[in-house]
C-alpha cells in the first residue's frame, strides 16, 4: 500500500468509526485508540532492543539543574 492509500484509508476509517458518534464517544475512541498506538509503538521498540536490530536508543541523564531526561536517538 503506497503512503497515499494509507492515509486516504486512515482516513475513510476515521470518518466512518466517527459517524452517528457523540463529540463525547469520538474523544473516548481517540484516545483508546492512541493508548494502542503507543503501546504498539513500545512493544515493537522493545522487540527491535531485544533482537538487536538498529531502532532507538533511549539514554537517561540529568542536566546541570538535576532535572530527569530522556534523550531518544535513532
Amino acid at each position: 500500500m503506497c503512503p497515499e492509500e494509507l492515509t486516504l484509508f486512515a482516513t475513510s476509517l476515521a470518518i466512518a468509526i466517527a459517524k452517528d458518534r457523540t463529540t463525547d464517544e469520538i474523544d473516548l475512541t481517540a484516545v483508546i485508540l492512541s493508548q494502542i498506538a503507543s503501546s504498539l509503538a513500545t512493544i515493537s521498540i522493545q522487540r527491535q532492543q531485544c533482537e538487536g536490530k538498529k531502532g532507538f536508543d533511549v539514554e537517561e541523564g540529568t542536566d546541570s539543574g538535576n532535572t530527569s531526561s530522556i534523550i531518544i536517538t535513532s
